[in-house]
């Protein structure tokens, strides 16, 4: 035999089997995933509140702990922070040992080290609303949080990155492709962003620059990689074929870092010109890899969708994810530049990355993963909570993206006007747009608490079944 059938014989004979990786997975995972869809309905009320600000300005007046200033960072940072990024590490978690075919490294190092994250959220979200806030986007955590936001990171992804290592699958798939560049994306910016504007406070126009990339990176390498790592495994799963041109899949991955890091300044102003016009341009030829890989998605499941949609609940989070994910890109591409600057566009945008693209699928496989973990079938304990879960998240998604853009473009209308009119740009040309926004926000509370009930069907069951084995 050569060497390379030993080893691979060797492998597949110490391959653990399935219900052992899922069994190393239970704790850490359902941990990341419960405290995330918490994290979701606590964000959601919160920028719910702001919305409400936003045309009614008297709203819980008098406390200053509950402005708009304060309650829509907060709001953003646990969504992101408390939602996004904790439930992405859950699912890379989960996609590492089953496409590597290894139990879990550490798992009780990972739940402690989860824990921790999430003090880290708890207090970053306090000190935002207490006034500490840095005031740059995506990066407001006061630094007594943010280090030990990335303490905990640190853990998280030496011991996924271990896992990784000792898988005894060697091929990686697709979804591999994106975990561990987004594992490794996440620290180098959020360690580099931290350092330039909370250790060394560069000048003001680099701080800028710095927050401006740090913020698109995290859109659109870490949580759209998160996202693209979910949409590869569960995609030809749901509709039972392999991937479908695995080459062109190759070929958006690497365009993607190498394109995708360069955008989110074009509306920047008071910068060296050529910055905003190479992050325009960026923003045009991130479309390229983007629908390489959309293309890639569609030709697996084509002829199926229509199929597969009516009969699986993970599926349909899938599609309108990558429905999103085409939508955001074309938006940023064809009205990124300065028609829209200092409006709601950017916000927009923020909001359909986090809860759209990722929040839609991490949604979709939290409904895959949960009753395996738990009670080992594929489906949640209620359909009915399950298509509540989906149809308030895509009317939340929805209302929030289009009553955000409306605002935004509104408002480059009147700020591009030759009179001014900051009155009506400002609060009575765009009430009707942001109360749809607070429509959304309420949405997604209730997709979001849907979720965790069925979550909790799924564990009383799994508890009852333990229960009724031991007697």
């Amino acid at each position: 035999m050569t060497t390379a059938q030993l080893s691979s014989q060797t492998a597949c004979t110490t391959a653990p089997s399935v219900a052992e990786v899922e069994a190393s997975c239970r704790l850490p995972v359902l941990f990341l995933a419960f405290s995330g869809v918490k994290w979701l309905a606590v964000g959601a009320v919160l920028a719910l509140l702001a919305s409400i600000q936003l045309y009614n300005p008297t709203f819980m007046e008098g406390c200053p702990w509950v402005t708009y200033g304060r309650l829509r960072p907060a709001a953003v940072n646990a969504l992101t922070y408390g939602f996004a990024l904790q439930a992405a590490f859950g699912l890379s978690l989960w996609l590492i040992a089953r496409l590597g075919r290894v139990t879990l490294t550490n798992t009780l190092g990972l739940f402690i080290a989860g824990m921790f994250w999430n003090i880290a959220v708890t207090v970053g979200v306090i000190g935002i609303l207490a006034g500490d806030a840095t005031g740059f986007d995506l990066l407001e955590f006061p630094l007594y949080a943010a280090l030990p936001l990335f303490a905990s990171y640190a853990l998280v992804g030496a011991w996924a990155l271990v896992t990784l290592h000792r898988r005894t699958e060697r091929d990686l798939y697709v979804s591999l492709w994106f975990v561990l560049a987004a594992l490794l994306w996440f620290p180098w910016i959020l360690s580099t962003a931290q350092g330039l504007l909370l250790g060394w406070q560069v000048p003001g126009v680099v701080q800028a620059i710095v927050a401006g990339w740090f913020a698109n990176n995290l859109l659109q390498i870490v949580l759209t990689g998160f996202a693209l790592a979910v949409l590869f495994y569960f995609v030809p799963k749901t509709v039972k074929r392999p991937l479908a041109n695995p080459g062109l899949a190759q070929t958006g991955f690497w365009l993607l870092l190498l394109i995708g890091g360069w955008g989110g300044l074009s509306q920047l102003a008071a910068v060296p010109a050529w910055i905003p016009a190479v992050s325009g341009a960026a923003n045009v030829l991130v479309l390229v890899p983007v629908i390489a890989l959309l293309v890639c998605l569609w030709q697996t499941a084509e002829g199926k969708i229509a199929e597969t949609w009516k009969s699986n609940a993970t599926f349909r989070f899938l599609l309108v994810a990558a429905i999103l994910l085409l939508g955001v890109t074309l938006r940023t591409a064809v009205f990124g530049g300065h028609f829209t600057q200092f409006t709601f566009f950017a916000t927009a945008r923020t909001d359909i990355v986090v809860l759209g693209v990722f929040g839609l699928a991490a949604l979709g496989a939290l409904h895959h993963i949960v009753p395996r973990l738990t009670t080992g079938e594929d489906e949640m304990p209620s359909d009915g909570l399950a298509d509540l879960a989906f149809w308030a998240s895509l009317l939340g998604v929805l209302a929030i993206g289009i009553g955000f853009t409306l605002a935004g473009f509104k408002q480059g209308v009147v700020n591009g006007s030759a009179e001014s009119k900051f009155l009506e740009s400002a609060v009575t040309g765009i009430a009707s747009n942001l109360k749809l926004v607070t429509v959304g926000y309420g949405a997604l509370a209730l997709a979001a608490l849907a979720f965790l009930a069925n979550f909790a069907l799924a564990l009383r069951r799994c508890c009852a079944a333990c229960c009724g084995g031991a007697r």
